[in-house]
């Protein structure tokens, strides 16, 4: 083989190789996940509180879109920072909260007690018999 054809292999298969490790910009969007129920952090807690057996196989694991009133915005050692819901009851003991996905820490340090706000996360359940525990949340805009 003459040394022009070698280079030009070579050449050839490293141009294949960057060609075939660039990333690939997909046109195609993905839609964000549908909750399988949009409820308000009251309707919640009053369905829990009313019957917890009742109300657990329709919301726990479930993605859940749930919107109220904001608590307190804290980091929990181990868990992570959480967005805590309440209801109108002042001194309510049962409550939501809602741990935050990495990217929506940035948009939750913008709350402040008092304000509303609607979250999307998976529901746990009741954890210690008082609250209510959504993970991987992230907030809707």
């Amino acid at each position: 083989m003459s040394p022009r054809l070698v280079l030009s292999l070579v050449l050839g298969a490293l141009l294949l190789c960057v060609a075939c490790s660039r990333a690939v910009k997909s046109s195609v969007t993905v839609a964000p996940p549908k909750p399988e129920a949009t409820v308000t952090a009251a309707e919640l807690l009053d369905e829990y509180q009313k019957n917890e057996f009742a109300a657990a196989p329709t919301y726990k694991g479930k993605l859940v879109q749930v919107s109220g009133r904001v608590t307190e915005v804290k980091k929990a050692p181990f868990l992570g920072y959480f967005v805590g819901l309440g209801t109108a009851h002042e001194g309510e003991t049962f409550d939501i909260m809602c741990y935050l996905d990495e990217p929506a820490v940035a948009d939750a340090a913008k709350l402040q007690k008092g304000d509303n706000v609607t979250l999307m996360g998976y529901c746990g359940g009741r954890a210690a018999g008082v609250v209510l525990n959504f993970k991987s949340c992230t907030i809707v805009k």
